[in-house]
């Protein structure tokens, strides 16, 4: 017995571990071009509104697949298209500096997106299957934990080896790492369990209607609402700090940039504290309005206090501990929607949201920085966050009342 409880805890944080390197991976990916934009406007001429069309490309394309890629993880499991991921996605980010002109740029985005959506669905079907009910909150903390610490050293790092070697050469270096990475990650996820595993031990069969009329459910769609004001709200802070300081006090890259870090620092701090705690409460869609409504309010600080004051690095870390803090909350209202064997499906399509914001609020902000009212990113940020807080809330109520009436009948 003792035997099979140590056996299972070694899966256990195999399971976390690699799914986690391999959503850092993810994350990492996507902000890997961004602190290079600055460069990038300076060595190719290219407008701040073009370069930030190119964020719009890759989550316009990854939102197209992700819903599709559910339905695929269920059906088919999900290790091996998570893999495939992981490889397409590095792959893309090494051609970004191989092949020139602006037009390869917008189509390799476009292939970066299609192997971002993968993700999503197939980390939680696997974490859903093969994770202890009881430690589930501690392995989405561990999941997300492992996405923004590619956030944290993206931006650092990649604007550094840019600085250094120019921005082809530092992007090229990037993507190599996770091609060398996704061969490890393939041996140590054999015995990974998933929706498919759960469809079949079931003897559940698929049905095309009853799969719509629960993705199209209120609460299902609250939480796609809920979603697409997170990735947009969160991208001004993340994305875009470098370059307002940048315009509005003249703060160099580097210092622009290690900003976005001590965010993605203070989110990852949050996040692990907040998986820890979801674990232990019941009421995670008041935990979740709470902790996003605190972030908002920081964000906006961002806009009123001066970069050289020796607030604003506090502001920075508590505005990503707030945010990162009901993630694991957040995670559990929407499994709690899901069936096991339907669970790619549900957070393919849920988490679809997020490439919904991240694909048109950059537009927005790229227009504001190009307009001279730089500021106004991280106004539009907080609003977006506060709108976020209440749209989980009032998601989680959508779902207790659902869940209820099927009770009943």
């Amino acid at each position: 017995m003792q035997s099979a409880a140590i056996a299972e805890r070694r899966r256990d944080f195999r399971v976390m571990s690699v799914v986690g390197v391999c959503h850092f991976f993810s994350h990492f990916y996507q902000i890997a071009l961004p602190p290079l934009f600055i460069l990038m406007h300076r060595t190719e001429g290219y407008s701040y509104e073009s370069l930030a069309l190119l964020i719009t490309v890759l989550y316009a394309t990854s939102f197209l697949f992700q819903i599709p890629v559910g339905f695929f993880v269920d059906r088919f499991g999900a290790r091996t298209i998570l893999m495939a991921g992981v490889a397409v996605l590095s792959g893309a980010t090494v051609l970004y500096g191989v092949i020139p002109g602006y037009p390869a740029l917008v189509v390799l985005s476009a292939v970066a997106g299609a192997a971002n959506s993968v993700f999503h669905p197939a980390d939680y079907s696997i974490l859903n299957a093969s994770i202890a009910k009881r430690l589930l909150g501690r392995a989405f903390s561990v999941h997300n934990f492992s996405g923004f610490l590619g956030y944290a050293l993206a931006p650092v790092l990649v604007s550094w080896m840019g600085e250094m070697w120019g921005w082809r050469t530092a992007i090229i270096v990037a993507g190599s790492a996770g091609l060398v990475t996704v061969l490890a990650t393939a041996l140590l996820s054999r015995d990974f369990r998933d929706s498919s595993h759960t469809r079949r031990e079931a003897e559940t069969v698929s049905n095309l209607r009853g799969d719509l009329r629960l993705l199209f459910s209120a609460p299902a769609l609250l939480c796609v609402v809920f979603f697409a004001f997170l990735a947009g709200g969160q991208m001004g802070p993340q994305f875009f700090t470098d370059k307002v300081y940048y315009l509005v006090h003249q703060i160099p890259v580097v210092l622009g940039n290690s900003f976005i870090t001590i965010f993605v620092v203070g989110i990852a701090t949050g996040i692990l504290a907040g998986g820890y705690v979801a674990d232990k409460v019941s009421d995670h869609m008041r935990l979740a309005f709470w902790t996003f409504m605190l972030s908002a309010v920081a964000i906006f600080l961002m806009a009123v206090v001066p970069p050289d004051s020796f607030m604003i690095r506090p502001v920075f870390i508590l505005a990503g501990f707030f945010f990162g803090f009901g993630f694991s909350s957040r995670d559990l209202v929407v499994s709690n929607l899901a069936p096991p064997e339907s669970s790619g499906k549900v957070f393919g399509f849920v988490f679809s949201g997020l490439d919904i914001g991240a694909a048109f609020v950059p537009i927005v902000f790229g227009y504001m920085l190009g307009s001279g009212d730089a500021l106004s990113v991280f106004h539009l940020s907080a609003l977006l966050i506060g709108a976020a807080g209440i749209s989980v809330y009032i998601a989680g109520r959508s779902g207790q009342r659902a869940q209820a009436r099927r009770e009943n009948r």
